[in-house]
């Protein structure tokens, strides 16, 4: 299987990778029957460091009350979490595997994806039925579909307006995914704690594949 975005969402993540020297983290909002297309890059209100993305909490909430309204579903605009890495190498951090696994550990399935400044990417699916396991996924730009032009204007004002640079002493921002379970709705339950640590599997027949597996 792969990751696809749409040219207009691709465009935007690397505008975004492009705009300051921190991480930046998104939602991937997906396609409603391709969930491993994304056609949108939604940012949420989060500080950011070289090292790591801290989500507001109330801001995910927000996040998700808006794409309900919007008539999107939790799997639509709540399981591909993206982020930028400032260096050259995608792979994921300490951090990024614990906040993946914690945060998203209890979700049918979710994917972690980063692009590093030099064009690298890392793309993972992860699925807790007939596992836990998770696999590699390619990734490419998919021109097929219709695609809306640029708006740099529109990216750098909600940049601006969602992303704080300014590193700050806050417990959270060690601990931040304890409180963002109790407010997002991705599936979590709430009195357990993270799914084990999967094993990363190169070849997807090593274990069964759920139907609820987005290919």
């Amino acid at each position: 299987p792969k990751l696809r975005f749409t040219p207009n969402a691709w465009a935007k993540l690397l505008f975004l990778r492009d705009l300051g020297p921190t991480e930046v983290g998104a939602f991937g909002i997906a396609c409603s029957d391709d969930l491993l297309l994304v056609e949108e890059i939604q940012l949420v209100q989060q500080h950011c460091t070289e090292t790591y993305v801290a989500f507001d909490d109330m801001a995910v909430a927000e996040h998700f009350e808006q794409q309900f309204d919007l008539g999107r579903r939790p799997e639509q605009c709540g399981r591909i979490w993206i982020h930028t890495h400032p260096g050259r190498s995608a792979q994921p951090s300490h951090v990024d595997v614990e906040t993946f696994h914690r945060v998203f550990g209890h979700c049918d399935w979710a994917v972690m994806f980063i692009l590093s400044r030099s064009g690298e990417t890392y793309a993972e699916l992860s699925w807790r039925h007939g596992g836990p396991a998770s696999i590699r996924l390619r990734v490419e730009v998919d021109y097929s579909p219709p695609f809306a032009a640029s708006d740099h204007e529109l990216w750098e004002d909600e940049y601006h307006s969602h992303v704080d640079p300014t590193a700050f002493d806050d417990p959270r921002l060690v601990d931040f995914e304890d409180d963002w379970q109790h407010l997002s709705p991705l599936g979590i339950d709430l009195d357990s704690r993270s799914a084990s640590r999967r094993q990363l599997r190169e070849n997807p027949s090593d274990n069964p594949i759920s139907d609820l597996a987005p290919f």
